[in-house]
């Protein structure tokens, strides 16, 4: 019995003395490929979810609780006493909420899907799609043909504007002095 205790103890240090190093689990290639932005996508998306979610259910529960259910003896005219201004109060906030929260889960959806980060990778996105369909150039030719140059000058006007006061987010572009 002692001879076998000895094995064991014998085996079982050499055995924590060879053993190689823990390998940790391979990560599929959606997990590598999610970057802080790409996370930070899934986070709004989530967050816009919930909040239609939660408006749903609110909506849900005031509609349910505005049904008149009658009792075994009262007639089926009776109207119950409501407020119409805080009625109407309830139905605007609520409608929106649910409204606003619908176009927030699109829209961050979309921006999912797509992998669109911010405003200008929406714009770059657009033009590239647009350009594909043959419809921007198109247009573009068509406005140009058509604009007067003081349209043309107050456009210029606006854009320089623009670009002064939203300077993208490109380290090459160095802030005014």
């Amino acid at each position: 019995m002692s001879h076998a205790m000895g094995a064991s103890d014998q085996t079982s240090s050499s055995s924590t003395e060879q053993a190689p190093p823990p390998v940790p689990p391979a990560k599929s290639s959606w997990q590598r490929n999610l970057t802080p932005e790409r996370k930070k996508l899934f986070r709004n998306f989530l967050l816009a979810t919930t909040a239609t979610y939660l408006s749903v259910m609110l909506t849900k529960r005031a509609t349910l609780a505005r049904r008149n259910v009658t009792s075994l003896f009262h007639h089926n005219n009776y109207v119950p006493q409501f407020n119409k201004y805080q009625d109407g109060i309830q139905a605007v906030g609520l409608g929106t909420f649910l409204s606003c929260s619908t176009f927030a889960m699109g829209v961050t959806g979309v921006a999912l899907v797509f992998n669109i980060n911010n405003v200008y990778e929406f714009h770059a996105a657009m033009r590239k799609f647009m350009s594909g369909l043959g419809l921007q150039t198109e247009l573009s030719r068509q406005l140009e043909r058509n604009i007067d140059p003081k349209t043309k000058e107050l456009e210029n006007a606006i854009e320089n504007f623009l670009s002064d006061s939203f300077p993208k987010d490109n380290p090459e572009i160095k802030e005014k002095k």
